[in-house]
């Protein structure tokens, strides 16, 4: 059985568990927990919405925010093992709040040669030189500042 990587913007609400535990309960977010704390502060908590049969993650209460999520297939099985979630927050600018992968694709995890994390910004990117306007791509989870990443 092989194992696929997708990237897709609506994940079934069966996955609301795993997507959860993916999010909130991630045991590499201590790496990265200044730009969590930065991204809350600014744009407020994130949170998984059901709608329908479908859930998304938003934060603050806002609608604008956007989210891609990565599914790992394996067979019939399926399950979600990233996330990154941004918003267009200025006319030039689009913004990544959170971005996390399953501990299993993150650097020095078993699964860390398909990388996750970069695959996820430079889908990213794409939707970025896609979206009239827009300049630059900033992560505010760059180590312990925001950077500029342009599109």
């Amino acid at each position: 059985i092989t194992r696929q990587i997708t990237f897709v913007s609506i994940l079934p609400s069966e996955h609301y568990h795993q997507l959860e535990a993916l999010l909130f309960f991630n045991g590499s977010q201590h790496r990265v927990r200044k730009g969590i704390e930065t991204a809350i502060d600014r744009y407020g908590a994130p949170e998984i919405v059901t709608e329908g049969k479908t859930i998304r993650v938003r934060v603050g209460g806002q609608t604008d925010a956007q989210c891609l999520f990565a599914i790992e297939r394996e067979g019939k099985q399926s399950r979600p093992v990233g996330v990154i979630l941004y918003v267009r927050d200025s006319f030039e600018r689009i913004t990544v709040l959170h971005l996390v992968v399953a501990e299993a694709y993150a650097v020095g995890g078993p699964r860390a040669g398909y990388n996750l994390l970069l695959r996820l910004v430079q889908a990213v990117k794409r939707v970025a030189r896609r979206t009239t306007g827009i300049r630059h791509v900033e992560l505010l989870y760059s180590q312990e500042r925001p950077r500029a990443a342009f599109a």
